[in-house]
């Protein structure tokens, strides 16, 4: 009698064990299943953002948030160029920038660059600056293009012409184009050009500047 109550009670917990068994990975198979819709929920909401920017409007706002900027340093007495850059730049920008720097840093005095002394946030005109006029074309790629004419209280007009792109959930600046400003024809050509040959660039500006000049 005792060893059939024994099998009884071994049989009962045997059952009891597989269902709760059972129910863990129920309860697994859920939690997975919850995991999976949150990650494709977040999937969602990251393309809808960077659809949301991929826009005419978004790329001319940003363009509009980088020279208010402008004018509130300006207002402080205090246009800070590396400040602005660092915010408004691309990642490629500021990594050109900070290795050009740096082999100018280590020439020890052999090798001379100002870059564009701020032009391509002050253009040659007074502050406070107004846009004029923005117009902006997307391009492949998350890339963007924009032309911007500036207008400072005196009625003085300044013109960027300015590629960007779509990075970390922001337009940022990737180059100023101007063939009558830049050696190569934009900022961001200008500066790889003299990272890579500072002696070539320096023919290549001083050509410039000697057109300019009998022009």
């Amino acid at each position: 009698m005792m060893k059939k109550e024994i099998t009884l009670i071994l049989t009962v917990m045997a059952v009891l064990m597989m269902a709760s068994c059972g129910n863990k990975t129920k309860g697994g198979e859920a939690e997975s299943d919850s995991t999976q819709v949150d990650s494709l929920m977040v999937a969602d909401s990251v393309a809808s953002g960077s659809k949301d920017l991929w826009t005419t409007e978004a790329v001319e706002a940003q363009i509009r948030a980088c020279f208010a900027e402008v004018n509130q340093m300006a207002a402080d007495d205090a246009i800070d160029i590396t400040l602005l850059d660092l915010k408004y730049c691309s990642e490629d920008f500021l990594e050109l920038k900070e290795k050009l720097y740096k082999k100018v840093r280590e020439s020890k005095g052999q090798l001379m660059f100002d870059g564009d002394e701020g032009y391509h946030w002050v253009p040659d005109i007074g502050t406070p600056m107004v846009i004029d006029s923005v117009k902006s074309e997307l391009l492949t790629g998350d890339q963007a293009q924009a032309e911007v004419w500036l207008k400072d209280k005196r009625g003085k007009r300044g013109y960027l012409e300015m590629t960007l792109y779509l990075e970390n959930g922001a337009w940022k600046v990737h180059n100023w184009i101007d063939d009558d400003v830049y050696p190569f024809g934009a900022l961001f050509n200008w500066m790889q050009n003299f990272y890579d040959d500072p002696t070539c660039n320096a023919e290549e500006h001083e050509e410039s500047d000697l057109n300019n000049y009998a022009e």
